[in-house]
């Protein structure tokens, strides 16, 4: 079987970890002998445009196409500017337009007539460019919601609001990550319509080491990943355990206020900033970890609480989350109210203090994401596939 991804999501030189669960899906269907291509849209940035930053730079010298651990990536071009700005507002509201003049440039570039399936990770840009090949080839498309922003979100501006709703309708099956993004999309999906589909992750190869006095969070360093909580929490922690470190593997505009941060605690020789990591050195990171800790709100899923898992590692997430589809607080995680650094303290404290605990809570989470696993999951959407192929 021949399927096409179509993820904005997905991990690239400059980004390694930004969509690392759409590679993951990838690499765990070819290792079930499907055929995995991938279009993963980038921002346009002239050549010339590289002057301004480091950041944009690496924009404009990715390649048309890549191969990514046995993966061919497509990496067609769409107009984006600085996030959250008025021209990066305004082009959203073009998006509609956008995609349809990419799903045409792609005609000229990909042989449609292999693909039995499409497979769109978010619903803007990647639904809509499903949309439009869906009706120029009459390829079916299944619809992954991945998150609570924008992206996955329906649009209630202008053509956006009706464009979102037609690629919802036309879409043979729409599944989200978490009961979380779930909740968010009921109001405009019919509850019936949405299926709960974990990620999967890819801890293979990176083998479970001696449990260091380490505190590990992996995370973009942006403020709803909570890293300035934990900063406070761990600030508190180190006054009766000293011998314990906070390792802060990930990158951000936050990430030079986080370090001053550091700093004005009187934590900055116990805190270790990685910056990005690719995902083989995160995980190595990980896997020698005693907890990971990510206090995140408006989250998704979260994959990397179970490659935590995965290694017997516990973990401390947030409620309301979606992490709550996986951890069930006391029993194979920690959960906490987000916002809350007294909370995390707390939290750190019980496993620090209680190791016997610790490793319970590791051992179950552990086995709680075996299903989550590569070939159990790429088993699943395999099967999902044949049924979308056979009900066309």
């Amino acid at each position: 079987m021949n399927v096409l991804f179509l993820s904005w999501a997905y991990p690239k030189k400059n980004t390694p970890y930004l969509g690392i669960w759409a590679h993951q899906q990838a690499l765990a269907l070819t290792a079930r002998g499907v055929d995995v291509e991938v279009v993963s849209a980038v921002p346009y940035v002239p050549h010339i445009a590289g002057v301004l930053s480091a950041k944009v730079r690496d924009y404009a010298l990715i390649p048309d196409t890549v191969n990514l651990d046995g993966v061919k990536v497509h990496h067609p071009k769409l107009l984006r500017t600085k996030p959250n700005s008025f021209l990066d507002r305004f082009l959203f509201r073009m998006l509609g337009i956008q995609t349809r003049w990419l799903a045409s440039s792609l005609a000229k570039k990909l042989d449609f007539g292999k693909y039995q399936v499409l497979h769109a990770h978010n619903l803007f840009p990647d639904g809509a460019i499903a949309y439009q090949l869906h009706r120029r080839y009459g390829i079916p498309y299944v619809l992954t919601l991945h998150d609570v922003d924008r992206f996955n979100s329906f649009s209630e501006e202008g053509y956006n609001r009706v464009l979102s709703r037609a690629v919802v309708a036309e879409a043979k099956k729409v599944f989200v990550v978490s009961s979380r993004v779930k909740r968010n999309l009921t109001p405009d999906v019919p509850e019936q319509r949405l299926e709960l589909l974990f990620n999967t992750f890819w801890t293979q190869g990176h083998a479970t080491k001696s449990r260091r006095r380490r505190i590990v969070l992996i995370a973009s360093m942006i403020e709803r990943k909570g890293v300035h909580y934990l900063l406070q929490a761990f600030s508190r922690v180190v006054r009766t355990h000293a011998d314990y470190e906070l390792i802060l593997i990930g990158g951000g505009r936050e990430l030079p206020a986080l370090m001053r941060m550091a700093e004005q605690l009187g934590i900055d020789g116990q805190v270790t900033f990685t910056g990005m990591l690719s995902h083989g050195e995160a995980m190595e990171r990980l896997s020698e970890a005693a907890v990971f800790c990510l206090p995140s709100w408006d989250e998704a899923f979260g994959i990397v609480y179970a490659e935590a898992m995965s290694f017997g590692i516990p973990v401390i997430g947030c409620k309301g989350e979606g992490i709550e589809d996986i951890v069930t607080h006391g029993d194979n995680g920690l959960l906490v109210e987000p916002r809350n650094a007294e909370a995390l303290e707390a939290a750190l404290l019980a496993l620090i203090e209680h190791p016997e605990d610790a490793v319970r809570i590791g051992l179950r989470g552990q086995e709680s994401v075996r299903s989550l696993q590569p070939e159990a999951f790429g088993r699943k959407l395999a099967g999902i596939y044949e049924e979308v192929v056979g009900g066309a």
